[in-house]
């Protein structure tokens, strides 16, 4: 069962989702809340992996992500605190950002989410998270996005003022058997680090 607007509110007056800095009231949709951006930004290393003749190929059966993210993940630049995603066309960089609340689901109140794109923002060809959108029960952490524009503008980010996605709760059957374990729980900045 999806929690509706008063649903949500609800859950989050009662404790059984935390959302920290909560969302104001205007950023209710009929079954989903959104969140705002972050502040921190970063992107794959373009001058590293850029150079012509430069093939890097990883083995997903044994490279470690967190061994990837300490090689090539740097900061993304930007300028008066804001990141301007350049269409896709003339800079195919793929961005990690995360969301400004931090998101607490419990076991013991059986609710899962998912993360998913504004369609305001995908209209502009903005892609804000490129997949595994759920949100088990037990995480805890600031959501991470995959963004890439590929749309034909060039596009800026403002820290704690852009409504970056929206979380759809829903109930599970029954209360998980174990906590979730992953890299990305407490995730401190995009790429998974703590």
């Amino acid at each position: 069962m999806i929690l509706s607007d008063q649903g949500i509110k609800n859950a989050l007056k009662n404790g059984e989702i935390v959302i920290d800095p909560p969302p104001e009231d205007d950023h209710y949709d009929p079954s989903s809340v959104d969140l705002l951006l972050g502040d921190d930004f970063q992107m794959w290393d373009q001058s590293r992996l850029g150079q012509k003749g430069v093939d890097i190929t990883l083995n997903l059966a044994e490279q470690q992500f967190t061994d990837t993210v300490k090689n090539y993940l740097v900061n993304a630049p930007i300028q008066d605190g804001c990141l301007t995603i350049p269409p896709y066309s003339k800079h195919p960089w793929h961005f990690l950002c995360q969301t400004r609340s931090r998101v607490v689901l419990k076991r013991e109140h059986k609710i899962a989410a998912r993360v998913e794109g504004k369609s305001s923002l995908a209209r502009l060809g903005l892609l804000v998270h490129l997949t595994a959108p759920t949100i088990h029960t037990t995480f805890r952490g600031r959501i991470t996005l995959e963004v890439v524009n590929f749309g034909p503008f060039s596009i800026k980010l403002v820290p704690h003022k852009t409504r970056i996605c929206q979380m759809i709760f829903e109930y599970v059957e029954t209360e998980a058997a174990r906590e979730l374990r992953s890299t990305f729980m407490d995730q401190e900045r995009p790429g998974g680090t703590h």
